[in-house]
């Protein structure tokens, strides 16, 4: 079917939907990655707490192995933590590219 431009007008449709969507997707991917910055911040905030109290009871026994096990449990959650960001990103930078007209 085609308007009195000239142009098929079902690709107008296409183009109008993706402008009201457009909106709503930019604003879920904005969220995403704002949540996984804000776990990212707390989970940070608490780990290093642990990593804090462990470090000094593990200089005042030194004989208490166990405190390693402690920093190093709350590292690698800092760790995970950090690259769930960047998928977190990467996966929201992708929704937006393929939604480019």
């Amino acid at each position: 079917m085609s308007d009195t431009s000239g142009q098929d007008a079902s690709s107008d449709d296409g183009n109008s939907a993706q402008e009201l969507i457009q909106p709503h997707v930019n604003q879920s991917v904005a969220l995403a990655v704002q949540s996984a910055a804000d776990l990212l911040k707390n989970i940070n905030t608490i780990e290093t707490t642990v990593i804090g109290v462990a470090s000094a009871s593990w200089l005042a026994n030194p004989a208490m192995v166990e405190y390693k096990e402690i920093i190093e449990s709350a590292t690698k959650t800092i760790t995970f933590v950090s690259e769930n960001l960047i998928k977190v990103g990467e996966a929201g930078a992708s929704v937006l590219k393929d939604l480019k007209p």
